[in-house]
């Protein structure tokens, strides 16, 4: 089975190493993220494609020179890092510690990219101001949801479940305390009330 699963990484890596794009076209990397704030935990759903070309032939050779069976793990490793890389979490301007971290792989439908999908989560103590930040908010789009946490300031928050791009930084304004009567009403799945 192991070696199955070693063939199956070479084969992709191979794959994606001759993969150029069509007609020479090029595609700008992608990164989607989506905040959820918790009771007292935040959550970053982080998509990451990159750029074509020489940014995803870049990744692709610093996995190729991992041995075989470690492959994969490096993959997702390296993807992970270069999603999180131009990111930036902040509780009153002092950086948040990621907690756990989650990440899933896949290629885009085409074959040619790689594609990571982080779940990254944090302590998310008592603080006035949330931060979510990108050095590349030309690539970047952001979208936030209350989960119930009634930590949210609603009322100065920019609309949930709605995606700003373009944007450098997510601020959200918190409570001092836990509770209030200012949480979001829905309590169907932050998922599905994500634009399509």
């Amino acid at each position: 089975m192991r070696g199955l699963v070693t063939r199956c990484v070479a084969i992709a890596v191979a794959g994606w190493l001759a993969a150029a794009p069509a007609w020479g076209h090029s595609f700008p990397p992608v990164r989607t993220i989506v905040v959820q704030v918790e009771h007292g935990e935040l959550a970053l759903l982080v998509g990451y494609k990159p750029a074509s070309g020489d940014a995803t032939n870049i990744i692709l050779a610093r996995v190729a020179g991992q041995p075989r069976g470690q492959q994969l793990a490096a993959m997702r490793d390296v993807m992970a890092a270069f999603a999180m890389q131009p990111l930036a979490v902040t509780l009153d301007g002092k950086p948040l510690q990621p907690t756990s971290i989650r990440a899933k792989l896949g290629t885009e439908p085409s074959g040619g990219r790689p594609i990571v999908v982080l779940l990254v989560t944090y302590a998310l103590p008592a603080g006035s101001e949330l931060a979510v930040s990108t050095r590349e908010p030309r690539t970047t789009r952001i979208s936030w949801v209350d989960r119930d946490s009634c930590r949210v300031d609603l009322a100065h928050a920019p609309t949930q479940a709605r995606w700003l791009e373009g944007v450098a930084s997510l601020l959200l304004s918190l409570r001092p305390t836990l509770g209030g009567t200012a949480c979001a009403t829905s309590r169907s799945d932050w998922l599905e009330s994500l634009p399509h």
